[in-house]
């Protein structure tokens, strides 16, 4: 495809989130926008993730209403575009192992429920009838979201992909962008190998780049990639593909059926960075070497809640690269050294619960901004 030779908006970067920006702006009537992936669609990091779709923890209203509506986009893309989600609401259970967790469950449960949003604490057996899998004899109670549950990453990409081209918007995959163009501290475009593009607003949703990216400009995007693990086990007779998805902070881990087995995911206390030299420029649907010795002692924590998971063959133990920030925070809005600069990135491994909302404010937040910079068409008589 031959590229513009301008356009209103640039959106780098096509995993969940640039392609939810190139949807929204499209879907808000931006005139003129293009999405360029330097490789393929969801080839960074989302192509990868554990395909959860929550909406309870949300400890702001703002973080609540934004899980909420993506939970709801992905519901209704399927139906708009052809082309499927993966949508199951199985529900999401969050346990609390100890009297602390209750306490803050509790306070986490009443907020999301004065906002509307549907939590229902259960007992320890009730946990149990709905994951029958989970020991439950020592949990103090559980958080069930009965709308909430799980979802394909690259198929709900693809659809905002093609919603996004529905409504007018053009994505084009294997152009790298070497640059941001800038001129007396305003974007007016991007450079790439096959030419400059010239654009009045650029919208840096690189991902793990997002950071190397945003250095060439001289912007300090605090984003770094670090080891995410799961594993999924063998086929366990019985398991019924509606389970809910099961969380146990206690124990930094997650559960929910994969294919006739079972996903275990683990976010262990003490990360291991990735490449905080730089992200390798041709890095795409790649695995990292998993650190076993490290792992061991978390895996088999978490395994425990749920014994069947040891008496199971592992079908597949996966690390990969996830981004996170310092204080765990996307990273979103205008760049402050640079005007028409945007960023969405640094979403924290929770992109795919977050991606369809933010994806909407960043665009709302850019046509706004851009209504309020326009000139005045009033006559002055």
């Amino acid at each position: 495809m031959t590229l513009p030779e301008n356009a209103d908006v640039v959106v780098i970067g096509g995993g969940i989130i640039g392609c939810s920006v190139a949807y929204h702006l499209a879907d808000m009537g931006c005139g003129d926008v293009l999405l360029l992936e330097r490789d393929q669609l969801t080839s960074g990091t989302t192509w990868h993730a554990a395909g959860l779709m929550t909406t309870y923890g949300s400890s702001t209203e703002t973080m609540l209403e934004i899980r909420r509506y993506s939970r709801d986009l992905y519901e209704r893309l399927e139906t708009e575009t052809g082309q499927p989600t993966g949508f199951t609401p199985v529900g999401f259970i969050e346990v609390a192992a100890d009297a602390e967790r209750l306490e803050e469950q509790r306070r986490i449960a009443a907020f999301n429920r004065y906002h509307g949003n549907e939590v229902e604490e259960l007992s320890p057996a009730e946990v149990g009838a709905l994951f029958p899998l989970a020991e439950v004899s020592d949990i103090a109670a559980g958080f069930y979201t009965p709308r909430d549950g799980r979802i394909n990453p690259v198929d709900v990409t693809m659809a905002l992909a093609k919603g996004a081209r529905m409504k007018g918007a053009r994505i084009v995959q294997n152009v790298p962008v070497e640059d941001v163009l800038v001129r007396n501290r305003e974007v007016y475009g991007v450079r790439t190998a096959q030419g400059d593009i010239r654009a009045g607003t650029v919208v840096n949703c690189a991902g793990m780049w997002a950071r190397q990216l945003g250095e060439r400009s001289g912007l300090c995007i605090p984003n770094q990639a670090a080891e995410h693990y799961y594993l999924i086990t063998d086929d366990i007779p019985g398991i019924d593909r509606d389970l809910p998805v099961l969380e146990d902070p206690s124990r930094y881990a997650y559960y929910r059926e994969e294919t006739g087995g079972l996903m275990i995911g683990m976010f262990e206390k003490d990360c291991a960075p990735w490449r905080v030299d730089g992200i390798p420029d041709d890095f795409s649907f790649g695995e990292l070497p998993p650190d076993w010795d490290r792992l061991g002692p978390f895996l088999e924590d978490a395994m425990r809640r749920v014994p069947v998971s040891m008496e199971t063959g592992i079908r597949k133990f996966f690390c990969g690269p996830e981004s996170f920030t310092p204080d765990l925070s996307p990273i979103v809005g205008e760049a402050p050294e640079l005007k028409n600069y945007w960023v969405a990135a640094g979403l924290n491994s929770v992109g795919i619960i977050t991606g369809g909302g933010l994806g909407r404010v960043v665009a709302h937040w850019i046509l706004l901004n851009a209504d309020s910079q326009a000139p005045s068409t009033a006559v002055t008589l």
